[in-house]
């Protein structure tokens, strides 16, 4: 009996030593291996830094000239967005308004086909209201519809010269971006010496050629989006050719 009030006894001293443990938490036996609780806070804080630097592997790896090939490429986005937005409010589809303007002259009502196309949002109504004023006024309609016309065509051709010059340098700058990274790859390479390590030469050779990657990356929509916009300019130009040789024609008539 004595032996077994003994074994008693060291179980119930065990369970209340387990209770304790979990009474002070996981807290103390952090205490006890010297880590505290700020130096946890730091250790996460430092994680969450690199996992937020790690989003950008671009800028981390190329470097400054892919810093510059990003912003080429906003800049190439804003002038595609803008030049989109300038052509849908331009109307370069409407064609209905010169037949019925011409209409109007041959029937020699010329300030009435001045008002319709006053009402109308488009560079060939622009271009034909200042020849159709003009003859109003007894000057000369051909030299006014010259005029207004390149004027009109060169506003929409405005901004082409930008995508061009960043579609021509963007992988000129990637290219360079490369070479500047094997330069370096190789200069690692050399500072090794006799312990060398392929990794050191084949990171350095994919981050040079990210450069690459990022300037073609930019340069093709730039000129895909110029050619576009190039040939819906060539569009607009033979159609306001046509309504402005058959509304001097009229006029003349």
């Amino acid at each position: 009996m004595a032996e077994d009030q003994i074994l008693s006894n060291e179980a119930a001293g065990n369970v209340e030593a387990a209770q304790a443990g979990v009474e002070a938490g996981p807290g103390a036996g952090a205490d006890a291996d010297g880590v505290t609780g700020d130096a946890l806070l730091d250790v996460a804080s430092a994680a969450d830094s690199s996992t937020i630097w790690e989003l950008i592997p671009l800028v981390d790896k190329g470097g400054p000239i892919v810093v510059i090939l990003l912003a080429l490429s906003v800049l190439s986005l804003a002038i595609i967005l803008l030049k989109l937005f300038q052509f849908s409010r331009a109307g370069l589809t409407r064609r209905s308004f010169v037949d019925a303007a011409i209409a109007k002259i041959k029937s020699g009502d010329k300030e009435g086909a001045a008002n319709i196309l006053r009402k109308t949002r488009s560079p060939i109504a622009r271009t034909l209201q200042a020849g159709v004023e003009a003859s109003i006024a007894g000057g000369d309609a051909d030299e006014e519809v010259a005029r207004v016309g390149g004027n009109e065509l060169g506003g929409l051709q405005s901004y082409f010269r930008w995508l061009e010059v960043i579609g021509n340098i963007s992988p000129l700058l990637g290219l360079l971006g490369t070479v500047i990274g094997m330069i370096s790859a190789f200069q690692q390479l050399q500072l090794a010496g006799n312990k060398v390590d392929p990794a050191i030469l084949s990171g350095g050779i994919w981050e040079a050629l990210l450069t690459t990657a990022v300037g073609l990356a930019v340069a093709i929509p730039a000129i895909a989006a110029l050619n576009l916009l190039e040939s819906r300019v060539d569009v607009a130009r033979l159609a306001l050719r046509d309504a402005a040789s058959r509304t001097l024609s009229a006029l003349k008539a």
